[in-house]
């Protein structure tokens, strides 16, 4: 079972400073605080992944049996290492009144840098950033199993909320849990609810929270979802460069989408007097990543006008 950062301090023997920068980590947003991460002894995982199904039939008695096999893929999720270097100025730590709370402004900056860095690789991985993980729109790349293109060619095309439906549909076995976009997106989509006459219905999230839905599928914006992708023979290809945006439902699990790191977690690592400047160095670490098992678990619409009138 894949525990969120938060539910694996419990069994941990993390440092308290390093459960502060935890907290800190997933505080506010709806990605980090449901989603699980598996522990990888090691610098990678590789599982096989099913593509297509074996079948099965009906036989009457002495009827010959024939065999079939799915067909299966193998992929590999690689961890990468993420963080950073914060100086803590000596001086102003002995000369402010609250010790403390310089040495957690510095922290908490370096700490939100992370997170952000996290965010953008989870949705947008090597094209993002090409030294870094493979993130959701990477792992989501196939029509028939988890994605609608809603563009033609290389031009958006505004959001039908029957393609929207036909995302959901495309996950099999699994409940989703959210559905994530840009605040552009949600305005668009709000405008669409208020143009039939109805709002947009509202659900309580599993934090006791009441957020808007589609479906009774939570809805959050994102920051980390552009508006400015850009789409090649239909389908995603680029995180900047045009006028489109992807609506992603994820579901959080094991097998569905999931962070993985290493066996330390994310640490801090205090590096002690600087040489060359009067001040203490800390250190941010995480060597992590994610991973999408299932194929159907997760879905998405790609190439849609974010500003653009919805449809029905």
């Amino acid at each position: 079972m894949a525990l969120t950062l938060t539910e694996g301090e419990l069994y941990s023997t993390t440092d308290i400073l390093s459960r502060t920068v935890i907290d800190r980590l997933v505080k506010d947003d709806p990605i980090l605080m449901r989603l699980g991460f598996d522990t990888i002894l090691g610098n990678s995982d590789t599982f096989v992944t099913v593509t297509t199904r074996s079948g099965a039939g009906v036989y009457e008695v002495g009827d010959t049996w024939t065999e079939s096999t799915p067909s299966v893929g193998i992929d590999t999720v690689v961890l990468k290492i993420l963080g950073g270097d914060a100086d803590v100025d000596n001086f102003l730590l002995e000369t402010r009144s609250n010790k403390l709370d310089l040495k957690g402004t510095v922290l908490n900056d370096k700490t939100l840098a992370v997170k952000e860095l996290y965010l953008d690789l989870f949705y947008y991985g090597t094209a993002f950033d090409s030294t870094g993980f493979a993130g959701l729109h990477q792992k989501m790349t196939s029509t028939t199993y988890n994605t609608v293109n809603e563009g033609t060619t290389a031009t958006e095309s505004v959001l039908n909320i029957s393609n929207l439906r036909s995302a959901i549909d495309l996950i099999r076995g699994f409940q989703p849990d959210i559905m994530v976009m840009s605040r552009l997106m949600r305005r668009s989509l709000a405008t669409y609810f208020d143009s039939i006459g109805d709002k947009m219905p509202g659900v309580i999230d599993k934090f006791g929270k009441q957020v808007s839905s589609f479906d009774g599928i939570p809805i959050f914006p994102s920051d980390h979802i552009t508006d400015t992708e850009t789409i090649e023979s239909s389908t995603f290809s680029a995180r900047t460069g045009g006028t489109s945006t992807t609506i992603f439902i994820l579901t959080f699990d094991s097998s569905a989408a999931c962070g993985v790191q290493g066996s330390t977690g994310l640490k801090v690592v205090p590096l002690g007097e600087l040489e060359t400047k009067d001040a203490s160095r800390y250190r941010i670490k995480w060597y992590c990543a994610m991973k999408m098992k299932n194929l159907r678990s997760c879905a998405k619409v790609d190439g849609v006008d974010p500003d653009g009138t919805v449809a029905a």
